[in-house]
């Protein structure tokens, strides 16, 4: 057989081969870039700044389901009045810090981003305002008060409004306007501002407005 002979039936065997190279190759460069693509995702996550976890929104949507988790377990205490007392002080404290950090961080950067939603800030100023006096009145009113009771399913009733306003439209149009990125770096802001909370409510900048 002539050497271009047997060259021409080594070529198929060939260009398998080297087919067989190239995908490999290319497997391997695909391996290499997944890995190094998640390579830079931990890189990136380890790059944030300390204390950077939950986005604001995320967080104060954790605040609201602590409070309404008070909220409940007042609807189920009966006639117990010390179980009631402690119950409404920690509701004024989670609400007390939650409302400081709204109103301190939250409300003046969202507002920045989201001019078109300004009204929506001042209304919720104001319905702050009133919490914050209804809180106030709980702090010094004893449970054998027979407003007691009454003052606290309206403070319960006017919270439970404002949340599913806050949660259902203005949020979203926040987190529009201000993205993921933004949203965390503000949210490690409002987590290390909880400790700087008032304890007493009319402390807070709607007890003024």
């Amino acid at each position: 057989m002539s050497q271009a002979a047997r060259t021409r039936k080594a070529s198929p065997a060939m260009a398998r081969g080297g087919a067989a190279g190239r995908t490999s190759v290319s497997t391997s460069k695909k391996r290499t870039s997944a890995a190094t693509g998640r390579g830079s995702d931990a890189m990136a996550k380890k790059s944030l700044p300390a204390g950077i976890g939950d986005d604001a929104i995320v967080m104060l949507k954790a605040d609201h389901k602590v409070v309404e988790g008070l909220f409940k377990q007042f609807e189920k205490s009966g006639n117990d009045p010390s179980g009631k007392r402690a119950i409404v002080d920690q509701v004024i404290k989670e609400l007390t810090t939650h409302v400081y950090i709204e109103e301190t961080l939250f409300y003046p950067t969202a507002r920045e981003a989201a001019p078109d939603t300004a009204e929506h800030v001042l209304e919720s100023i104001e319905e702050h305002h009133v919490v914050v006096w209804m809180m106030s009145e709980l702090a010094s009113t004893d449970t054998s008060d027979e407003r007691f009771d009454a003052k606290m399913s309206v403070l319960m009733e006017n919270v439970r409004h404002y949340v599913q306003e806050e949660e259902k439209e203005w949020f979203p149009q926040v987190r529009k306007a201000m993205g993921r990125a933004a949203l965390q770096h503000l949210g490690a802001r409002m987590a290390a501002a909880k400790s700087q909370a008032p304890a007493d409510p009319l402390e807070l900048l709607s007890a003024d407005a």
